[in-house]
């Protein structure tokens, strides 16, 4: 038997060993093991991996989408309007080829019948290009045509009015202008064509044209107003065809104004109004005297400036002159006297 001095002894001896374990327990708690240091040493690399794992799916899938919207965009099916506008562009331009083979092969066709080495003068061709003869002949013959230039009566565009037309407006008419210039270098006896007013929108679509305007030949242009350009009002003839007066013959002395205005009848009576404005001589074409027209009898600068050229290249007629150039659309009907 235990007395029990040996019984408190051993109660406090299993307490002090209870309490070294309880401090060995929470000293080694505190301890990171080292699987706990391994994670936290892995644990940033970690993370940081799988934010640029998650970054980089996320630009992909954005990539992806890019380009399926893209695709979808490019894969759009037209509407019937624009099926229709496609296929009638492709008929055109389908037929716009065959016509210039069969005009091509028309020529071959031709040239063959004559017993021409087409051949030959492809070569010939050639060479006097590269030696200057052609452009040397070329100049001969514009000489030769602009001879009687000199004492034949000029023809002027008033482009003054561009401050009253539309931007489309103003492009028909640069147009018109170039057809002018076309018309007389091609015609047998060209006239000396000048521009006054020549500035704005007009001009910067005309200096796109190549060689305008130092190239272009018995052409003048400027800025200045018609009567600072051709200061002699009695030589001086505005066309309108709201005069009151009939062009019966034209004067070798006279430079024939052309009022440089595309309107779609929209402003009318402007260039009778600035002639009388000027104290310049008004006149109209004899179209009334010759056809008889169904539509308006309103003409372009270029037709205008067409029939002035035929009307000397053929002997004086004015009929001749106007059937020749007036289109068909005009509906005309000659008028037998």
């Amino acid at each position: 038997q235990m007395s029990k001095a040996d019984i408190t002894e051993k109660s406090n001896g299993d307490q002090d060993h209870e309490e070294s374990n309880q401090a060995n327990t929470n000293i080694t708690d505190s301890m990171p093991t080292k699987k706990e240091n391994d994670t936290k040493n892995e644990s940033p690399t970690t993370t940081s991996t799988t934010a640029t794992a998650t970054t980089v799916p996320n630009t992909a899938t954005t990539t992806i989408l890019s380009s399926n919207t893209e695709g979808d965009e490019a894969e759009k099916p037209m509407s019937k309007s624009q099926q229709k506008k496609r296929k009638r562009y492709e008929k055109l331009m389908a037929i716009k080829k065959r016509r210039k083979q069969q005009d091509k092969d028309a020529k071959i066709a031709k040239a063959k019948a004559e017993g021409r080495d087409l051949d030959a003068e492809r070569k010939l061709q050639e060479e006097r290009t590269i030696s200057g003869e052609g452009r040397r002949k070329r100049e001969e013959r514009w000489q030769e045509r602009m001879k009687s230039a000199d004492t034949c009566f000029k023809i002027c565009v008033d482009c003054s009015f561009e401050d009253q037309m539309t931007p489309k407006e103003i492009g028909s008419l640069s147009n018109q202008v170039r057809y002018c210039y076309a018309a007389n270098k091609s015609s047998h006896n060209p006239v000396h064509l000048s521009v006054s007013s020549l500035s704005g929108t007009t001009y910067d679509n005309l200096t796109k044209v190549c060689g305008f305007p130092d190239q272009w030949r018995a052409f003048t242009c400027s800025d200045k107003s018609l009567l600072e350009l051709h200061p002699e009002k009695s030589n001086v003839v505005y066309l309108t065809s709201d005069s009151d007066y009939t062009l019966e013959h034209l004067d070798d002395t006279k430079t024939y104004v052309i009022g440089g205005i595309v309107d779609r009848n929209r402003l009318k009576g402007l260039t009778t109004t600035k002639a009388k404005e000027l104290g310049i001589t008004t006149a109209r074409l004899p179209i009334d005297q010759y056809l008889h027209l169904c539509a308006t009898k309103v003409l372009t600068c270029n037709h205008v400036f067409e029939i002035l050229l035929k009307y000397r290249e053929l002997d004086n007629d004015w009929k001749a002159a106007l059937l020749d150039v007036l289109p068909a659309r005009k509906d005309i009907t000659g008028i037998s006297k």
